[in-house]
């Protein structure tokens, strides 16, 4: 007898193993959510501004000098924004004034049209012309480019000499 009791305990203990093995063992699994979030910030740099240079001014021409230059602004897509141009170191919104140092003085003004009407003022809104953009258009959030006029009218009774102002750019967004 108790070799048969033995027996069915071997055999009872040989098998088991095996079942328990045939029994599929799950360690379980969940998910869950997270965001990602980041705030996009209006911002305007100034990528470039070109010199005005008006070269060789005759005072005895009848014709105004005149010359160009650009400005390269960047903004954040959909931001609005305007650029404004001081009136140099002693000019007016009548005339920018640029010097020879000695105390001559020579009349200019900068204009955001190409017939020389509109003088580009040293701030925005209102009656004041100054040249405004949006990064809404195309090239959205890319360079853009803006064209600077300039003229000297003519007739000026000023000694030869060379003649600088300096010129702040100013763009608010």
């Amino acid at each position: 007898m108790f070799k048969h009791l033995r027996t069915l305990v071997i055999t009872g203990a040989a098998v088991l193993p095996l079942a328990i093995a045939a029994i599929p063992v799950h360690a379980g699994t969940t998910t869950g959510t997270f965001q990602v979030t980041a705030t996009v910030v209006n911002s305007c740099k100034i990528n470039s501004a070109s010199n005005v240079v008006f070269g060789n001014y005759d005072p005895t021409s009848a014709l105004n000098t005149t010359a160009a230059s650009t400005i390269s602004v960047n903004c954040t897509k959909g931001d609005s924004y305007n650029i404004a141009l001081n009136y140099g170191g002693t000019g007016s919104a009548a005339n920018r004034i640029m010097t020879d140092g000695l105390g001559d003085n020579l009349n200019y003004n900068l204009y955001t049209d190409s017939a020389w009407t509109k003088v580009w003022n040293s701030s925005c809104g209102g009656a004041n012309n100054c040249d405004t953009g949006t990064g809404a258009g195309p090239g959205a959030g890319n360079a853009q480019t803006y064209t600077v006029y300039g003229s000297i009218a003519a007739g000026q009774n000023v000694p030869a000499g060379s003649y600088t102002d300096t010129i702040q750019l100013t763009v608010t967004f």
